[in-house]
């Protein structure tokens, strides 16, 4: 029988500056039925913070954007990802 090895899956690098950073003030992200939401942003991003728990930020505005509205709202700030430009869009996958 084959012996199978087994990788072990490592989390994207912490931001711990990210841990700090306060939330996105209520009224700038706006409500939307498109595509145009944060977590197809160029500036979004996630990572994990010292308690493996899921921070979604803003790399523009260093700010966190609150679990969920990276699926439904934006800001004005919002950008195209430069991936979509060459096919491959990993976080909107």
């Amino acid at each position: 029988m084959p012996a199978y090895r087994t990788q072990k899956v490592l989390s994207r690098k912490g931001y711990p500056e990210a841990e700090g950073w306060e939330y996105i003030e209520d009224g700038c992200l706006k409500r939307t039925h498109s595509a145009c939401v944060c977590m197809t942003c160029q500036h979004f991003d996630y990572s994990c913070d010292k308690h493996c728990r899921t921070l979604l930020t803003c790399r523009f505005q260093e700010r966190l954007i609150p679990h969920g509205e990276h699926l439904n709202s934006r800001c004005p700030l919002w950008m195209r990802r430069i991936e979509t430009a060459i096919g491959w869009c990993p976080d909107a996958a």
